[in-house]
């Protein structure tokens, strides 16, 4: 059994709070790791992690220190205690120890003074309450029904989506987004929802396997699930498109968070009054980012503002449905293609003054020749958004805009990248060539193609944000 025991309830910020840890294992590991997560939130998330080597107080006690000094004043809780760096090889490489499951729930202030602080009691107390009054904000029902509808019934959804890896449990207003840490491993999607509904609830559903669908080979990819605890509806077909949709759009800014084009693949709806349970099916290799966690894209506060300017402007959900088709597609020739649509869609969207004369990065009048380019063409008013945006320099954006958009036109009209020298225009094929002969020196990476996808999705989500009036 671990004991975790905190020298006191407070920290005065900048000093340092000891936190002792007691367990028959721990002089067998050299190195100790503490993780501090806020607390009474809807989504707690890491605020301090560190790893140390701990000084032993006899054979199963070691302490560390907790350094307050990049700690907001406020509430901490202790989150993840982690044995680590055997001395032995045959040990466990780590042993992890969880609040709740392992040992009692560690809580702290960090105080501007003494006077301030208060007992552990009165923090445990607060945080239970405000953990209470989060629960029932988010178990409060979502009535989707229609004004004229007289009938409502209450129905708990969950909708399963595969293609993106979620390694963080997070929560929205009245729906959360729930990793399962698993995936359809040449597994038919049913028996992931029966495993999903035998092993993470209590509705004691299970639907029957059909031999029909035992033919429909299924690569492995990772699964989460979306859960809408109370929706109230006057039917389970308009609680199932609403389900559906929100989920659609949560997809989307996941494809920019996640990079990520997640697809949801299954539907089970129950009827809380009667107790009935419907399954829908929805006909459809991961490809996004293979970490996890707050610093990888699973960010409450960064995805409820993406959120928040997909329902502002309808425009986004059509360019950030662009983003998301574009990681989609396995071909990097076709990516050329759409991210370059997309870059070319919002240039378009300023509707520049086509007689104006285009600018570089300090202000100068760029020049064809003798001639002042304008903000008219593609390769001009994309590069005038890059400016605009304040992304990249003159000469490196100038190089990359056009590369980008000989390599486009070599796709679009023949097909291949490689097949550049095809192209009609000497100038277009040019670029081309100096930008396949860099990639040519650079085998398995192709930084064009990345940089174009960086910048398309950088100011995607500058446009989520801004159109909420953020900055």
């Amino acid at each position: 059994m671990i004991e975790v025991e905190l020298a006191k309830s407070y920290v005065v910020k900048g000093n340092r709070l000891p936190i002792r840890v007691s367990h028959p294992e721990t002089f067998k590991y050299r190195q100790l790791q503490v993780e501090v997560f806020d607390v009474g939130v809807a989504n707690p998330s890491p605020e301090l992690s560190f790893g140390t080597t701990p000084t032993m107080l006899g054979d199963h006690t070691a302490q560390a220190e907790i350094d307050s000094q990049h700690l907001p004043h406020g509430t901490y809780e202790i989150r993840l205690i982690r044995l680590h760096d055997p001395i032995d090889s045959s040990l466990p490489p780590q042993v992890d120890f969880m609040p709740s499951k392992d040992f009692k729930r560690q809580l702290f202030e960090v105080v501007a003074s003494p006077e301030s602080q208060r007992p552990a009691s009165v923090l445990l107390a607060e945080v239970h309450q405000r953990e209470t009054e989060l629960e029932r904000e988010f178990l409060s029902p979502v009535d989707i029904r229609k004004p004229e509808s007289s009938t409502a019934s209450e129905y708990c959804v969950f909708v399963f989506v595969r293609d993106v890896l979620i390694g963080t449990a997070i929560r929205f207003r009245n729906f959360e987004l729930i990793p399962t840490q698993s995936g359809l491993d040449s597994r038919d999607p049913l028996d992931f929802v029966n495993k999903f509904l035998r092993e993470r609830t209590l509705t004691g559903l299970q639907f029957v396997y059909e031999d029909c669908l035992a033919e429909q080979a299924r690569q492995s990819n990772p699964v989460c699930v979306v859960h809408f605890p109370l929706i109230v509806s006057s039917s389970i077909e308009e609680v199932r498109d609403y389900c559906i949709e929100q989920t659609n759009k949560l997809l989307l800014v996941l494809s920019l968070s996640r990079d990520a084009g997640g697809i949801a693949f299954e539907v089970v709806a129950l009827d809380l009054q009667i107790g009935n349970a419907t399954k829908f099916s929805i006909s459809s290799t991961y490809v996004g980012n293979l970490l996890t966690g707050h610093l990888s894209g699973e960010s409450s506060d960064r995805l409820e503002a993406y959120l928040g300017g997909l329902s502002r402007d309808p425009i986004n959900g059509f360019l950030v449905g662009l983003y998301r088709e574009a990681r989609r597609d396995r071909s990097p020739d076709f990516q050329y293609v759409r991210f370059w649509q997309i870059l070319e869609t919002l240039a378009e969207s300023n509707n520049y003054d086509p007689i104006s004369p285009l600018l570089d990065y300090e202000g100068n009048v760029l020049f064809d020749g003798n001639q002042q380019r304008q903000c008219k063409g593609s390769v001009n008013i994309v590069f005038r958004l890059l400016r605009d945006t304040g992304i990249g320099s003159t000469v490196e954006t100038w190089k990359k805009v056009n590369v980008w958009f000989a390599f486009r036109n070599a796709v679009a009209h023949h097909g291949s990248v490689t097949r550049y020298s095809e192209l009609s225009r000497a100038t277009v094929k040019a670029w081309a060539e100096l930008g396949h002969a860099e990639i040519s020196n650079t085998p398995g990476h192709d930084r064009f193609l990345w940089e174009l996808k960086e910048d398309a999705k950088l100011i995607l989500m500058r446009r989520l944000v801004e159109s909420l009036g953020g900055a």
